[in-house]
């Protein structure tokens, strides 16, 4: 199967083992990650200023400190905008009721109602595109089943998917690799100030029921600053829609290039072991960035306080200390603690939607398209920290 990928970002500096952005590991990170964690698995990245960790213990140690090494990097003296003060980069304490009141959102939610939901709205999508026989999985399929999906449990109706609201997503995408491309930052930060005028419109006129409502009501309870929930809000609402987006168009990729992974779903092995399979081995998610707020030690490297260090989690998902065979695809694979919903206080809050999502589209995909195959190039998505695809056409066979 052919690929073809975005064309490369002018001013990027060769590095001996990392230039995430360059056609070779835009195409596929991991022969590079395999390396730099054999060779050199706590590496200084001198155009990123910042410690690249590729170990999957390293990385886990990491994300599970937030104490040492913080999401909020106030603590180190960087400033940090307004609008990105967030569930997402809050650290606790300041983080606890916060996230605590996350928590209850989505505990007040019927989630199996939502499971059920998520069934039927994808049988109704794959049903219409089986019909065509042919179709672009990220385009025709995954972008809507996730932005629908979102909106529905937030109990809100969705934006206009028009040429602002791509631009706008666009911006808020590019601004993740902004170690790479400084001028993308303010983009991103003016596009997360759009969204946030959407989550405000919400919740000045909150639904009857689902996320959104429960927020409306419940905010005051927590003591958060609401421009804070506003941003978590919006972290939430784009995270919900763009990464599982591209984890399913991920994992239908990899389907596609495993064909015996795809013969062991369609003969029907355990759903969730191999959600979380795909998960590991085609997450979208492959950096979390922290910063040492005190003098440590990774794997006998000397951290210093001030220092970033860089949690390769698409790399950690593939480390053959924690993984047996890691580069292939094994539905039935068990003990799977695989780092894509990352660890502790930061650990993703919409773990069990993305599952939920996987699981309808799988049972979908299997029901409507058994047959499905490659049907044309493949368009990479050149990003390093959410990898994904533009582009994936299929067909029924």
């Amino acid at each position: 199967m052919s690929e073809t990928i975005a064309p490369e970002l002018p001013g990027q500096q060769a590095d001996p083992y990392f230039n995430p952005l360059s056609d070779e590991m835009v195409a596929d990170p991991h022969p590079a990650y395999h390396r730099l964690r054999a060779e050199a698995p706590v590496y200084w990245h001198e155009e990123l200023q910042a410690w690249l960790l590729t170990r999957f213990t390293d990385c886990q140690e990491v994300l599970k400190d937030s104490q040492t090494f913080a999401a909020d990097f106030r603590r180190i003296g960087i400033p940090t905008p307004d609008t990105l003060l967030s569930l997402q980069t809050l650290d606790p304490p300041e983080q606890t009721p916060l996230r605590h009141l996350g928590l209850d959102t989505l505990r007040a939610q019927d989630l199996g109602a939502f499971g059920a939901d998520l069934e039927q709205l994808a049988d109704e999508e794959f049903g219409k595109l089986a019909e065509r026989g042919s179709f672009d999985f990220v385009q025709d399929f995954s972008d809507r089943f996730t932005l629908t999906a979102m909106t529905r449990l937030l109990g809100v109706r969705g934006p206009e998917e028009d040429a602002t609201f791509h631009a706008l997503n666009k911006d808020l995408d590019h601004s993740m690799d902004s170690g790479f491309d400084p001028d993308a930052e303010a983009a991103g930060i003016r596009a997360r100030a759009r969204f946030n005028a959407l989550v405000e419109s919400w919740l000045a006129n909150p639904p009857e029921q689902g996320v959104i409502a429960y927020l409306a009501e419940h905010q005051a309870e927590g003591k958060v600053p609401v421009e804070v929930v506003v941003n978590s809000i919006r972290a939430f609402f784009h995270a919900g829609f763009e990464v599982p987006s591209r984890f399913l168009s991920n994992a239908v990729h990899a389907l596609l290039r495993q064909p015996e992974a795809f013969d062991a779903l369609k003969a029907g092995v355990e759903t969730g072991p191999a959600v979380e399979e795909l998960i590991r081995f085609a997450g979208p998610v492959h950096a979390l960035s922290r910063a040492c707020t005190q003098d440590t030690r990774i794997g006998g490297t000397v951290i210093k306080r001030g220092d970033i260090v860089v949690a390769l989690i698409g790399a950690a998902n593939r480390d053959p200390e924690q993984f047996a065979d890691p580069d292939t695809l094994r539905l039935d694979r068990t003990s799977n603690h695989h780092l894509s919903f990352g660890r502790g206080a930061h650990s993703c809050l919409g773990a069990m939607v993305g599952r939920a999502e996987a699981k309808a589209v799988l049972g979908a995909l299997v029901r409507h398209a058994p047959n499905l195959r490659a049907a044309g190039p493949v368009v990479q998505r050149r990003n390093a920290t959410l990898r994904g695809l533009y582009n994936l056409p299929v067909e029924l066979g």
